[in-house]
């Protein structure tokens, strides 16, 4: 691979990772391609070239978000008992989303105060969590009574609640002036 090609690719990266970080401060609507231009350290023209408009980098970084969970959830071994395989692909995002605090920030803002456009990325992730499902499903793992849907929305806010709930509660605990430590969120669904 050619220097010129490795520098393209390095310059759409930065362009997408700064794009993620001040879409999860900010919220697109009102992130500029300039900002991010800025922040990437480019001439905002190269923005436009490499993802053509302002939608085409929210795909972009979308896409990015949901890769994620797809590489991460299909690292972990489908061997051991259901509860094991459970527990090791919570663990992986739990690790994923730690490494990635960006995306974590980005995904909170998009389930928790959503802006117009952001319904699809919400549903690219569910989308690749029911083929997670069925994947498991096919593989004897996950088997559920439940529609898989429904299963995988299940999956999806035990493997993110804490992630965005655990934020709010910490700036709930700092304004109330309460002492000793802060409480841990811990999803539990039934």
């Amino acid at each position: 691979m050619s220097s010129r090609v490795n520098a393209a690719g390095d310059t759409r990266e930065r362009i997408r990772t700064a794009a993620l970080a001040l879409f999860a401060e900010h919220g697109v609507a009102a992130t500029s391609l300039r900002e991010v231009a800025r922040s990437a350290g480019v001439a905002p023209g190269l923005v436009g070239h490499y993802f053509g408009s302002k939608d085409g980098l929210q795909e972009a970084v979308e896409d990015w978000v949901v890769g994620l969970f797809s590489e991460t959830l299909g690292a972990v071994p489908l061997e051991g008992t259901v509860t094991e395989v459970v527990a090791a692909r919570d663990s992986a995002v739990n690790g994923m989303f730690a490494r990635n605090p960006h995306a974590v920030d980005y995904l909170r803002r998009v389930v928790v105060t959503p802006g117009a456009g952001d319904a699809r990325l919400v549903r690219k992730i569910l989308a690749e969590q029911v083929a997670q499902t069925e994947h498991l499903r096919d593989h004897g793992i996950g088997a559920s009574q439940a529609p898989v849907t429904e299963q995988a929305v299940t999956v999806l806010v035990r493997q993110l609640g804490a992630w965005l709930l655990q934020p709010a509660l910490g700036r709930l605990w700092a304004l109330s002036g309460a002492q000793g430590p802060e409480p841990q969120v811990h999803v539990t669904l039934r």
